[in-house]
Protein backbone atom coordinates (compact mmCIF):
# COMPACT_ATOMS: atom_id res chain seq x y z
CA UNK A 1 0.00 0.00 0.00
CA UNK A 2 1.27 3.46 -0.92
CA UNK A 3 0.58 6.22 1.59
CA UNK A 4 0.07 9.76 0.33
CA UNK A 5 -0.22 12.92 2.43
CA UNK A 6 -2.00 15.76 0.61
CA UNK A 7 -2.58 19.40 1.56
CA UNK A 8 -6.30 19.95 2.18
CA UNK A 9 -6.30 22.87 -0.24
CA UNK A 10 -5.68 20.35 -3.05
CA UNK A 11 -8.34 17.90 -1.90
CA UNK A 12 -11.02 18.86 -4.45
CA UNK A 13 -8.68 18.29 -7.39
CA UNK A 14 -7.34 15.00 -6.03
CA UNK A 15 -10.77 13.62 -5.15
CA UNK A 16 -12.10 14.57 -8.58
CA UNK A 17 -9.23 12.78 -10.31
CA UNK A 18 -8.38 10.07 -7.79
CA UNK A 19 -9.50 7.45 -10.32
CA UNK A 20 -6.33 8.34 -12.23
CA UNK A 21 -4.42 6.38 -9.62
CA UNK A 22 -6.76 3.40 -9.71
CA UNK A 23 -4.81 0.17 -9.59
CA UNK A 24 -2.39 1.67 -7.07
CA UNK A 25 -3.38 0.55 -3.58
CA UNK A 26 -3.11 4.00 -2.05
CA UNK A 27 -4.16 5.43 1.30
CA UNK A 28 -4.77 9.18 1.42
CA UNK A 29 -4.32 11.59 4.32
CA UNK A 30 -5.58 15.17 3.89
CA UNK A 31 -3.89 17.72 6.16
CA UNK A 32 -4.46 21.39 6.94
CA UNK A 33 -1.05 22.23 8.40
CA UNK A 34 2.60 21.33 8.17
CA UNK A 35 2.56 20.06 11.76
CA UNK A 36 -0.30 17.69 10.94
CA UNK A 37 1.59 16.44 7.87
CA UNK A 38 4.72 15.80 9.95
CA UNK A 39 2.74 14.00 12.68
CA UNK A 40 1.05 11.69 10.15
CA UNK A 41 4.32 11.05 8.35
CA UNK A 42 5.99 10.06 11.63
CA UNK A 43 3.19 7.60 12.38
CA UNK A 44 2.52 6.27 8.89
CA UNK A 45 5.85 6.63 7.00
CA UNK A 46 4.31 8.16 3.87
CA UNK A 47 5.61 7.42 0.37
CA UNK A 48 4.60 10.79 -1.10
CA UNK A 49 3.68 14.22 0.29
CA UNK A 50 1.84 16.63 -2.01
CA UNK A 51 1.63 20.20 -0.77
CA UNK A 52 1.29 23.74 -1.98
CA UNK A 53 4.30 26.01 -1.68
CA UNK A 54 3.45 26.96 1.91
CA UNK A 55 1.35 25.44 4.64
CA UNK A 56 -0.52 27.94 6.85
CA UNK A 57 2.03 27.30 9.61
CA UNK A 58 5.20 26.28 7.74
CA UNK A 59 6.91 27.44 4.55
CA UNK A 60 8.11 24.81 2.10
CA UNK A 61 11.67 25.57 3.21
CA UNK A 62 10.81 24.96 6.86
CA UNK A 63 8.78 21.83 6.15
CA UNK A 64 11.39 20.24 3.86
CA UNK A 65 14.18 21.15 6.28
CA UNK A 66 12.48 19.16 9.05
CA UNK A 67 11.80 16.17 6.78
CA UNK A 68 15.20 16.04 5.09
CA UNK A 69 17.03 16.61 8.37
CA UNK A 70 15.44 13.59 10.05
CA UNK A 71 16.99 10.17 9.36
CA UNK A 72 13.61 8.48 9.77
CA UNK A 73 11.46 10.96 7.85
CA UNK A 74 13.69 11.88 4.92
CA UNK A 75 12.99 8.82 2.75
CA UNK A 76 9.85 10.28 1.19
CA UNK A 77 9.08 12.02 -2.08
CA UNK A 78 7.76 15.59 -1.79
CA UNK A 79 5.79 17.18 -4.65
CA UNK A 80 5.19 20.93 -4.32
CA UNK A 81 2.41 22.72 -6.20
CA UNK A 82 3.25 26.33 -7.01
CA UNK A 83 2.43 29.18 -9.36
CA UNK A 84 4.20 29.46 -12.70
CA UNK A 85 6.53 32.27 -11.64
CA UNK A 86 10.34 32.26 -11.55
CA UNK A 87 10.43 33.07 -7.83
CA UNK A 88 8.11 30.21 -6.84
CA UNK A 89 9.88 27.72 -9.09
CA UNK A 90 13.25 28.77 -7.66
CA UNK A 91 11.94 28.13 -4.15
CA UNK A 92 10.79 24.66 -5.20
CA UNK A 93 14.21 23.89 -6.69
CA UNK A 94 16.08 24.91 -3.55
CA UNK A 95 13.80 23.87 -0.67
CA UNK A 96 14.58 20.15 -0.77
CA UNK A 97 11.44 18.96 -2.57
CA UNK A 98 11.66 16.02 -4.97
CA UNK A 99 9.77 17.79 -7.75
CA UNK A 100 7.25 20.55 -8.40
CA UNK A 101 4.18 21.11 -10.54
CA UNK A 102 2.74 24.47 -11.54
CA UNK A 103 -0.82 25.76 -11.49
CA UNK A 104 -3.23 25.31 -13.16
CA UNK A 105 -3.06 21.57 -12.50
CA UNK A 106 -3.89 19.17 -15.30
CA UNK A 107 -4.85 15.53 -14.66
CA UNK A 108 -2.24 14.16 -17.07
CA UNK A 109 0.67 16.10 -15.56
CA UNK A 110 -0.48 15.37 -12.03
CA UNK A 111 -0.67 11.64 -12.76
CA UNK A 112 2.77 11.58 -14.39
CA UNK A 113 4.45 13.36 -11.48
CA UNK A 114 2.65 11.45 -8.73
CA UNK A 115 3.21 7.98 -10.18
CA UNK A 116 6.90 8.64 -10.88
CA UNK A 117 7.50 9.95 -7.38
CA UNK A 118 5.63 7.04 -5.81
CA UNK A 119 7.86 4.67 -7.73
CA UNK A 120 11.11 6.36 -6.64
CA UNK A 121 10.42 7.08 -2.97
CA UNK A 122 13.25 4.63 -2.23
CA UNK A 123 16.78 5.46 -3.36
CA UNK A 124 19.37 3.08 -4.73
CA UNK A 125 22.64 2.39 -2.96
CA UNK A 126 24.53 1.75 -6.18
CA UNK A 127 27.78 3.73 -6.16
CA UNK A 128 28.68 5.55 -9.38
CA UNK A 129 31.47 7.89 -10.48
CA UNK A 130 30.11 11.28 -11.52
CA UNK A 131 31.85 13.85 -13.69
CA UNK A 132 30.81 17.35 -12.60
CA UNK A 133 31.16 20.66 -14.45
CA UNK A 134 30.26 23.85 -12.59
CA UNK A 135 28.51 26.87 -14.06
CA UNK A 136 26.74 27.56 -17.33
CA UNK A 137 30.06 27.72 -19.17
CA UNK A 138 31.99 25.13 -17.15
CA UNK A 139 33.65 27.90 -15.13
CA UNK A 140 35.88 25.42 -13.28
CA UNK A 141 37.77 22.39 -14.52
CA UNK A 142 35.47 19.34 -14.49
CA UNK A 143 36.14 16.95 -11.61
CA UNK A 144 35.11 13.45 -10.61
CA UNK A 145 33.27 12.49 -7.42
CA UNK A 146 31.09 9.63 -6.22
CA UNK A 147 27.40 9.19 -5.57
CA UNK A 148 25.48 6.57 -3.66
CA UNK A 149 21.92 7.95 -3.78
CA UNK A 150 20.22 8.41 -7.15
CA UNK A 151 16.64 9.18 -8.15
CA UNK A 152 15.04 10.54 -11.30
CA UNK A 153 14.77 13.95 -9.61
CA UNK A 154 18.26 14.28 -8.18
CA UNK A 155 21.52 12.83 -6.93
CA UNK A 156 23.63 12.99 -3.76
CA UNK A 157 27.29 13.77 -4.46
CA UNK A 158 30.21 13.04 -2.13
CA UNK A 159 33.14 15.37 -2.80
CA UNK A 160 35.83 17.61 -1.34
CA UNK A 161 35.50 20.15 -4.16
CA UNK A 162 34.22 23.73 -3.90
CA UNK A 163 30.47 23.39 -4.36
CA UNK A 164 27.92 25.64 -2.68
CA UNK A 165 24.14 25.85 -2.41
CA UNK A 166 22.69 27.40 -5.56
CA UNK A 167 25.55 26.32 -7.85
CA UNK A 168 24.39 25.19 -11.29
CA UNK A 169 26.25 22.08 -12.45
CA UNK A 170 26.26 19.43 -15.15
CA UNK A 171 26.45 15.78 -14.06
CA UNK A 172 27.63 12.96 -16.29
CA UNK A 173 27.66 9.33 -15.16
CA UNK A 174 27.08 5.78 -16.34
CA UNK A 175 24.41 3.38 -15.15
CA UNK A 176 24.78 -0.40 -15.66
CA UNK A 177 24.82 -1.68 -19.24
CA UNK A 178 26.81 1.43 -20.28
CA UNK A 179 23.84 3.79 -20.15
CA UNK A 180 25.28 7.30 -20.00
CA UNK A 181 23.34 10.01 -18.19
CA UNK A 182 24.02 13.71 -18.87
CA UNK A 183 21.85 16.22 -17.07
CA UNK A 184 21.95 19.68 -15.50
CA UNK A 185 21.21 20.31 -11.84
CA UNK A 186 21.31 22.79 -8.98
CA UNK A 187 22.94 22.18 -5.59
CA UNK A 188 20.09 22.47 -3.09
CA UNK A 189 21.79 21.47 0.16
CA UNK A 190 25.26 20.90 1.62
CA UNK A 191 26.22 18.73 4.59
CA UNK A 192 29.84 19.07 5.76
CA UNK A 193 31.44 15.88 7.09
CA UNK A 194 34.09 15.50 9.78
CA UNK A 195 36.65 14.09 7.31
CA UNK A 196 36.64 17.33 5.31
CA UNK A 197 34.38 16.12 2.51
CA UNK A 198 30.79 17.18 1.96
CA UNK A 199 27.54 15.64 0.78
CA UNK A 200 25.86 17.77 -1.88
CA UNK A 201 22.20 17.24 -2.68
CA UNK A 202 21.57 18.07 -6.34
CA UNK A 203 18.14 18.54 -7.91
CA UNK A 204 18.03 17.85 -11.65
CA UNK A 205 16.80 20.67 -13.92
CA UNK A 206 14.74 20.03 -17.08
CA UNK A 207 15.76 16.39 -17.17
CA UNK A 208 14.68 14.83 -20.50
CA UNK A 209 11.86 12.30 -20.20
CA UNK A 210 13.99 9.62 -21.87
CA UNK A 211 16.75 10.10 -19.27
CA UNK A 212 14.25 10.15 -16.40
CA UNK A 213 12.73 6.88 -17.57
CA UNK A 214 16.19 5.28 -17.79
CA UNK A 215 16.89 6.21 -14.17
CA UNK A 216 13.46 5.05 -12.98
CA UNK A 217 13.94 1.72 -14.78
CA UNK A 218 17.38 1.29 -13.22
CA UNK A 219 16.04 2.02 -9.72
CA UNK A 220 13.11 -0.38 -10.08
CA UNK A 221 15.38 -3.19 -11.30
CA UNK A 222 17.97 -2.51 -8.61
CA UNK A 223 15.35 -2.58 -5.84
CA UNK A 224 13.91 -5.84 -7.18
CA UNK A 225 17.37 -7.42 -7.09
CA UNK A 226 17.96 -6.22 -3.53
CA UNK A 227 14.64 -7.69 -2.35
CA UNK A 228 15.37 -10.97 -4.15
CA UNK A 229 18.83 -11.17 -2.60
CA UNK A 230 17.69 -10.65 0.91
Amino acid sequence: MKKIIIADSLKDFVVQHVSLLAGYDNKYFYVKSGKEALDIHRNERADLIITELDFPDLTCEQFCSVVRGDEVLKQVSILVVCSDTPSDIERCLTCGASDYITQPLTPATFLLKAVRLLNISERTSYRVIVKVSKGENNSITPFFCTSQNISSSGILLETDKDLNEGDRITCSFFLPNSIRIDTKGVVVRIVNKENGTKNCGVSFIDIPTSVELQIVSFIENWLKRRKWQG
